[in-house]
């Protein structure tokens, strides 16, 4: 493989990078070594998936299918709840709001999705899943946006103008300006086999990451423009049903999308010139002339990088090459599948045989195929009588020792399970497995004990839940308009236009001598979003951190806001029963509790929520000696408010945890009614139909009754006809 310089545009083997067909040559040979350094590990993983699919030959026994499902739900089970904290817990008002305003962003964009991307949920579900199979997973983030256009207004007419207009001529389309409708970040999961890097021993000196993907010729026409799309050849992707010989071509082709395999490469370092660094690259293997498309870093992360360090539940200090966890117990589930297959073998051979004297005749045969509580007649009675009895009259075939093997095998299957079992660190509590006879406080012992093995790989998932937040914080702060934050996160912050029409007319007043009103001095307090969303963007420098957590994505959401409520209560509880009584005696300033107080409540979670309410505190009057009383019971009555207002933050978050049980009740409620009403429907549509089957019938049956009414008519004509006595001829 050549080898670029770092220093010149040229590679080892004197290759000009300049010319863009050596580029290309270049960027599929880096690709093609990266598969070649992966390829034991794209053969292991495609040799798991497919076990754990049950497509795999002589695997009676899935366990790994039973390991999978465990851990899946051990490493992520439930939405994780972004946390977003100031790194200095001092008074800032502007990094308060920054934070607020971040966290309502993530659970904004952890909440919504765009059409043909995954929620959140599914995209950590599926990541997870190939970190557990093949041994490593990846989804990158894309920023979307839906773009319309805004008519622009047109001039006013001149009064002086005269000019007729032609009825026949064409009317001018009126000028437009786009706009952006609506903006969003979406999450991409990338197969664990069309993900490629450069190679590196570490994350962090990755050169660039690239992604196989398959696009139609209107993907290609739009991402590369019509004329260079229709140079590329579009094939069928190759499957195993659509190789089948028994199948016509027609067939083989039949509902399959032709699409052409196209690299897109995200290259950090470039190659060695200042102008080639942080490009997004596409080139394929059809048309190497010069690259699909080159463009500049379009999301401006930190990183560069689209996506985080992807997971990889085994992991080695210098080597990034996953590990499928399979491989590490693979001998061991090979000897479970050959344990299983023996214990099938002899179970199928241990079957209730025996021989019988053929002259007792076929009595003893209909016996065994006879229903319950049913007596079967005995011809040779006597000769049974003779034997001494029916056991003595058959004679069945030995099975003990099977039945002993059978046991032994059953044995050394469980042993080779528990192996597998420690090796993998699923212990018998968490696959819901216990003794009945242990108690309430050695299962708890054993919970706490059992979970520590999986305390590493949960904490990767958390690693990679956290540094997927952080980049979707990070493309919201850099792309998003103030107009999307004001909407998506429902804060009463003002943009620039507004700040802009606010303070023109706080001017005004000022000329006038009067004070704006109290709604537009509200708004002025409270900071800009331009200040807000700078104050996020530095945060990439470092200038300012915003620190993004997530909670456990095993325990419950509600468990854990209650675990945190609770904590803030007793910590605030316990520093105002210690410290009031010195602020009321006047041993302590005012001025030093309250800031003391602030400082506690910011190191919780929901202190950010109490601390305008811990600022509007107000410090007790000093009147003397005969006022301890008071002061004392003031000094109670602001702690009762201040426990109030915790309170009611806590009922706050009650709430609306009753509203979503409540849309949720009201959206079955609906449900259930659409379902009546579709049965109702139903039901009036088979009356109906019933009805005018009845109505035909009689309709049928009147006509019958009329045609048999005539026909007795008409033979009663002519049977009178008949009785009538002829006149005779010639009578007038």
């Amino acid at each position: 493989m050549p080898k670029k310089s770092r220093k010149t545009n040229t590679t080892a083997d004197g290759t000009d990078l300049k010319r863009p067909s050596d580029a290309v040559v270049f960027w599929l040979q880096e690709i093609q070594a990266a598969k070649k350094r992966e390829k034991e590990f794209r053969k292991d993983g495609q040799k798991v998936l497919d076990i754990y699919d049950g497509r795999a030959k002589n695997t009676p026994f899935n366990i790994l299918f039973s390991n999978t499902e465990t851990l899946l739900s051990a490493f992520y089970s439930m939405t994780p709840r972004p946390v977003v904290q100031r790194r200095f817990k001092d008074n800032d008002p502007i990094g308060k709001a920054a934070a607020m305003a971040g966290q309502r962003a993530l659970e904004f964009l952890l909440d919504t999705n765009t059409e043909g991307y995954e929620t959140f949920d599914e995209a950590m579900q599926a990541v997870t899943l190939d970190g557990l199979l093949p041994g490593r997973g990846s989804v990158c983030v894309k920023y979307d946006a839906q773009v319309g256009q805004m008519a622009m207004p047109e001039p006013p007419a001149l009064e002086t103008e005269t000019a007729r207009v032609d009825e026949e001529a064409p009317l001018a389309e009126p000028a437009t300006t786009p706009y952006k409708e609506s903006e969003l970040i979406c999450l991409d999961h990338r197969s664990w086999d069309r993900w490629y890097h450069g190679y590196a021993k570490k994350w962090s000196k990755v050169p660039w990451i690239a992604y196989e993907e398959h696009i139609d010729q209107e993907e290609a026409a739009r991402l590369f423009g019509e004329e260079r799309a229709r140079t590329l050849v579009y094939t069928t992707e190759n499957s195993e049903d659509r190789e089948r010989d028994d199948k016509t071509e027609d067939e083989k082709n039949k509902g399959e999308r032709k699409t052409v395999c196209v690299y897109q490469i995200w290259d950090k370092d470039g190659d060695g010139t200042l102008d080639s660094k942080r490009k997004l690259r596409y080139v394929t293997e059809q048309y190497q002339d010069d690259f699909l498309a080159v463009l500049d870093d379009p999301l401006g992360l930190t990183g560069f990088f689209n996506c985080p360090r992807p997971i990889q539940f085994i992991s080695k200090s210098n080597d990034l090459r996953p590990t499928a966890l399979y491989m590490i117990y693979e001998n061991q589930a090979a000897e479970l599948n050959r344990l299983t297959k023996r214990i099938n073998k002899i179970v199928d051979a241990i079957k209730a045989r025996g021989v019988y004297d053929s002259e007792l005749g076929d009595d003893i045969k209909k016996l065994f195929t006879a229903d319950d509580n049913e007596l079967v007649p005995a011809d040779k009675s006597s000769s049974l009588a003779a034997e001494k009895g029916l056991q003595n009259a058959i004679w069945f075939a030995p099975i003990e020792q099977l039945v002993n093997v059978l046991i032994q095998l059953y044995g050394a299957r469980e042993q080779c399970k528990r192996v597998i079992y420690e090796i993998t660190g699923i212990s018998d509590i968490i696959r819901g497995s216990t003794v009945a006879s242990e108690t309430a406080t050695a299962q708890n012992i054993k919970s706490q004990w059992g979970t520590l093995r999986l305390k590493r790989p949960q904490k990767e998932v958390q690693r990679y839940t956290r540094d997927l937040l952080r980049m979707m914080l990070e493309i919201a702060a850099t792309k998003f308009s103030e107009e999307t934050w004001a909407k998506m996160t429902g804060l009463p912050f003002t943009t620039t236009a507004e700040r802009q029409e606010l303070e023109a007319l706080a001017a005004a007043a000022a000329q006038t001598g009067q004070s704006p009103d109290q709604a537009t001095q509200a708004k002025l307090v409270q900071p800009p979003w331009g200040q807000v969303i700078e104050t996020l963007r530095n945060d990439m420098q470092r200038a300012y951190r915003i620190d993004i957590e997530t909670n456990s994505t095993i325990e419950p959401e509600a468990a854990e806001d209650q675990k945190h409520i609770s904590e803030l209560m007793t910590a605030m509880g316990q520093y105002l029963n210690g410290v009031g009584p010195l602020v009321a005696k006047g041993i302590m300033p005012f001025g030093a509790a309250q800031a003391m107080l602030l400082a506690i409540a910011r190191r919780f979670r929901f202190g950010g929520e109490v601390e305008d309410f811990i600022k509007q505190m107000q410090p007790p009057k000093m009147d003397g000696e005969d006022d301890k009383a008071t002061k004392q019971a003031e000094l109670q009555q602001k702690q009762q408010e201040g426990q109030l207002k915790i309170q009611e933050m806590q009922l706050k978050i009650q709430a609306e945890q009753l509203k979503a049980q409540t849309e949720q009740a009201k959206a079955r409620v609906e449900m259930d009614r659409i379902q009546r009403e579709a049965d109702i429907d139903r039901q009036l549509k088979l009356l109906e139909f019933e009805l005018k089957k009845h109505e035909h019938t009689m309709k049928m049956e009147e006509m019958r009754s009329k045609h048999e009414v005539g026909m007795a008519a008409g033979k009663l004509k002519m049977a009178q006809m008949k009785e009538r006595p002829h006149e005779p001829v010639g009578r007038k």
